[in-house]
């Protein structure tokens, strides 16, 4: 099955963006990482991430090795940005913590 244009433009900005945290040493700073069923859920859930202390990555390797949106965040910001997902009807597929070795899925 062939990508559209705006998924591959979409994925080639999330590794440019995911360079520079890893760079920065930013992206490490995140326990988190929430991951979607499809990659338009998980562009929808970037759009709405602003005004939390989240970023939006390529899904790791750890949780799939494939494309896919994933979104950083931190412990504090957690609940309030699952919580902003629900109400505009994001679904969430998977919620990964940050462990010795990548991510490991909690389960809810």
């Amino acid at each position: 099955m062939a990508k559209s244009l705006p998924h591959i433009i979409a994925g080639i900005r999330l590794h440019i963006k995911e360079f520079f945290l890893k760079v920065t040493g930013k992206y490490y700073k995140f326990r988190y990482c929430l991951s979607f069923p499809t990659i338009p859920d998980g562009l929808m859930a970037e759009k709405c991430i602003k005004g939390f202390k989240a970023v939006s990555v390529p899904i790791p390797d750890e949780i799939f090795e494939g494309c896919g949106v994933g979104i950083l965040v931190n412990e504090d910001e957690l609940e309030a940005l699952l919580k902003e997902f629900e109400v505009r009807s994001i679904p969430v597929s998977g919620i990964f913590e940050r462990c010795e070795d990548g991510f490991k899925e909690v389960k809810r």
